[in-house]
């Protein structure tokens, strides 16, 4: 045992955690204090600012009221008849008698004097203004600056008495039979000393005492108290939002939402907020001081009850180390302490019964284990590593394979799947350190006969390489099978066009017809078996590119539709995406999901109608094409079902008799699907008919500009050329040499033929006039792709090379490319996909022509 403090150094657990519950609830007094202190401010504050703001608006309020009662009782009396006959027969006593009757009844509103202007003068006054030492000519020039409407006017004037401030308005007197204005009404407010609408405010604004103020002077106040009088005191209490003495709130008045320079200071009495105040602080430090002794006590008293129950746990603790021995714990009162005696006991049965299994599973474990020094040496063997490893030799062996990882291992690292060779057996070897204290001690290496794994290892990998041999020939068997196959059917589709463009008897037109479609219908087999070939292989790709949906509907209505007329089955194909709709997708893939799903229903169906409907939709923020195809055939037994999409597979062993077919269509429609992330859906009942649905995410969009490609030949071949191309034709066999000359010079093209890469080369080395070359694949002596790579290479020429090969695997036509091909084209040469390959050597390469 190291120890790395000296005794002096250490602390008692108890000193430590009384210690630690005294600094505790010491910081949580503090912080309670500040909080409490924080939050009596906060809600001081927002009391103090709450009264004020209600001080504030009552005060407006009832600034607002005293006005408006004195707006309506001015307008209310300036049409009265009385006021008006007075006025217009200059009867100065009867307009005395309606004044004092008026303010007889309502005295609390009356204003402080009265005028009444006209013809620019006085025509009669209420005799009030001179009290306040105000004379005529002052209030003239006062009615003088009121020229317009009936506002409070807010005016300040010298007088005999001092400033006066005044709150004047006017209001028209009108005779309600002539509609004439005969004069104006004046009433005025004096607010020097205005008890009145000082003591209004105090009655009812919530307050002490009340001072009116002009700017920074006092014009009127409830209190003759000097000490509050002060302006700049009054504003620095009015800021204030703390507990004091005095809670003081400012209003600026505001008349018919004008604001003006009156200011109304209210106070109010605080003293039972500060007194508040003050309790409150009082029993937070009584508070404060009563935890403090609380906790000292804990302390003290916790102090002992913890060191005696300490003491007895590490006795304890100490008796059984020593000992080596389980004994039972004697408990303790306090629970914490019982719980961690309790768990230190049975920590000590584990470490035994561990120790115990140890020995147990290093004694009799079916694995050989042996245990090494950090130097390298063997120190112990396990009964299973002593019958594995008996003689000297055996030992030796063993030593000197697993000693350099032994180092190695002793540095602390842990190695896994170390292989070893020893008497004819391999052993696989698991090797660990053994940590005490930080430091490796030991190493202990668990070995496993793997000797059977590894032959079974041998035979998988020898199996592997057997499977990828026969996929190779695979590959190879189609690749051949595809050019043996598409020769011949190239000569059959490639006559047949040519015969069929001069032939003018609808029976030999029919007859010529019969013969491209069953060419058609082969291709279709083999290309069936090639598609699915790839697509087993993972080899197919999804080419995408911008089309319109309503292609894929006028394809199938066009290609079918004569079909199901031959066969007195009705076809019909509805689109409700719409014909300004595109979508990005793969065309072609597309089209043969279509073509396998509609030809199936015609093949099917012998009576009735075969329907076609082209949807979309929206789920999720993301697109759906659906496309559903319905008949009303032979359908398909529930039994089948399961089966019909696997490949070389049909509903009944006579279909393939009866209907023909490869059995491929729905296996290459399924894997169409499932590559182009979507789902297909069959429902069929027999006699009733099939439906299938395919749901596609694709890209939907709608583009009126849209304009739809040219169908049948895109370029009148006798138009597409201004002069003759002379045109190396590398082809071997005779059939497809002559349908490729009599293609080309339906474009006015002369064709030289050679029937090898040899000869071709010989050939452009005298000859450099060749402006085309086009070049067969599975040629004599010389290959197709091997040619093409020495014309580039080794004779430096870049005339257009445009590969024509009856192998349609991807890879040939890459290789093409690779070796310096400009285009590909794929057996049976057919005149639309000629026209295109054309059409691109005039857009690419035929003004080099010219130039040359």
């Amino acid at each position: 045992m190291r120890y790395w403090f000296s005794q002096g150094t250490k602390s008692r657990l108890a000193t430590i955690l009384t210690n630690s519950i005294f600094l505790v609830i010491g910081v949580l007094i503090i912080v309670m204090v500040l909080q409490n202190y924080q939050v009596n401010r906060e809600v001081v504050s927002q009391e103090v600012a709450r009264t004020k703001q209600q001080t504030q608006s009552l005060v407006q309020e009832i600034f607002n009221l005293r006005v408006k009662s004195l707006e309506i009782q001015q307008d209310s009396y300036s049409r009265n008849r009385v006021l008006l006959e007075g006025l217009m027969s200059s009867d100065s006593s009867a307009l005395d008698r309606f004044f004092n009757g008026i303010d007889q009844v309502s005295p609390d509103f009356a204003p402080d004097f009265r005028f009444i202007y006209r013809d620019g003068r006085i025509a009669w006054d209420d005799a009030n203004f001179p009290f306040y030492g105000i004379s005529d000519k002052q209030i003239l020039h006062l009615s003088g600056d009121m020229v317009s409407g009936n506002d409070w006017h807010i005016a300040q004037t010298p007088s005999s008495m001092g400033m006066r401030y005044l709150m004047m308005r006017r209001t028209a007197i009108i005779n309600l039979y002539t509609g004439e204005v005969v004069g104006f009404l004046f009433i005025g407010v004096v607010l020097n000393n205005n008890f009145s609408l000082v003591n209004a405010i105090t009655q009812g604004g919530n307050a002490d005492e009340i001072l009116l103020a002009v700017g920074s002077q006092v014009i009127a106040a409830s209190t003759k108290d000097e000490g509050i009088q002060h302006i700049e005191w009054l504003e620095q209490s009015s800021k204030s939002l703390n507990a004091s003495r005095y809670m003081v709130s400012r209003t600026d008045l505001v008349i018919n939402s004008i604001p003006t320079f009156l200011s109304v200071y209210t106070i109010q009495d605080n003293q039972h907020v500060v007194r508040f105040v003050q309790s409150h602080y009082v029993w937070i430090a009584v508070a404060s001081l009563l935890i403090l002794c609380i906790a000292l006590y804990t302390r003290i008293w916790l102090g002992k009850r913890v060191s005696k129950e300490l003491r007895s746990l590490m006795s304890y603790t100490d008796t059984s180390i020593q000992e080596q021995k389980v004994r039972d714990f004697s408990g303790s009162t306090i629970e914490e302490f019982h719980q961690i005696g309790n768990s230190f006991q049975r920590s000590f049965k584990r470490l035994n019964e561990q120790e115990k299994q140890f020995a147990d599973l290093f004694n009799f474990s079916l694995s050989p284990i042996t245990l090494w020094d950090i130097n390298g040496r063997l120190s112990r063997f396990n009964p299973s590593a002593e019958r594995s490893f008996k003689s000297s030799d055996s030992q030796q062996a063993l030593i000197e394979s697993l000693q350099p990882h032994i180092k190695m291992c002793a540095k602390g690292a842990t190695l896994t799947g170390i292989n070893t060779t020893i008497a004819n057996k391999t052993f696989r070897w698991n090797l660990s350190p053994i940590i005490n204290d930080g430091e490796a001690v030991q190493i202990m290496a668990q070995g496993q006969d793997i000797t059977s794994f590894i032959e079974a290892e041998k035979q998988s990998e020898a199996a592997r390489e057997e499977a990828e041999e026969s996929a190779r020939l695979r590959a190879d068997f189609l690749a051949k099978m595809s050019h043996e196959l598409r020769t011949p059917l190239n000569g059959i589709l490639g006559v047949s066009q040519l015969l069929k463009d001069k032939m003018e008897s609808p029976q030999d037109i029919e007859h010529m017809e019969v013969l491209c479609h069953s060419g058609e219908h082969l291709l279709a087999v083999l290309n069936d078996i090639l598609d699915f070939s790839k697509i087993e292989h993972g080899k197919f790709h999804i080419e995408k590119s911008a089309f319109r949906v309503v292609e894929l509907a006028n394809a199938v209505e066009k290609i079918f539709t004569p079909l199901g007329e031959s066969k007195h089955v009705g076809l019909q194909v509805t689109n409700r995406v719409g014909i300004d709709a595109w979508v990005f997708s793969d065309q072609v893939r597309l089209n043969q999901i279509l073509f396998n799903l509609v030809s199936n229903a015609v093949k099917f169906t012998h009576h009735g109608s075969v329907e076609m409907l082209i949807d979309s939709f929206t789920r999720e923020e993301m697109s759906y094409l659906s496309i559903e195809v319905r008949d009303t055939g032979i359908g398909i037994a529930e039994e089948k079902l399961k089966d019909i999409f696997e490949p070389f597979v049909q509903a009944e062993s006579t279909t393939t008799r009866e209907y023909g077919g490869s059995g491929l269509g729905l296996a290459i429609v399924r894997s169409l699907v499932s590559i182009m992330d979507g789902d297909i859906e069959l429902e069929s009942h027999v006699g009733q008919g099939t439906c299938f649905k395919v749901i596609l995410p694709i890209q939907i969009r709608l583009d009126k500009a849209f304009k739809p490609e040219k169908q049948g030949l895109i370029e009148e071949p006798s138009k597409l050329f201004d002069s003759q191309i002379h045109v190396l034709l590398v082809e071997d066999n005779h059939t497809n040499a002559f349908i490729a000359k009599a293609f080309c010079e339906k474009y006015g093209m002369k064709v030289t033929w050679v029937k090898d890469g040899i000869n071709a080369i010989e050939f452009l080395k005298k000859d450099n006039d060749i402006a085309l070359i086009l070049m067969d694949n599975q040629l004599p002596s010389l290959g197709g792709i091997e040619t093409t790579s020495i014309i580039r290479k080794d004779l430096c020429l870049q005339t257009p090379i445009y590969a024509c090969t009856a192998d349609g695997m991807q890879e040939t036509k890459h290789s093409f490319l690779r070796a310096g091909a400009n285009y590909v084209i794929v057996k049976p040469i057919r005149e639309i996909a000629l026209n295109k390959a054309f059409i691109h050597y005039k857009k690419n390469y035929y003004h080099l022509f010219e130039l040359g």
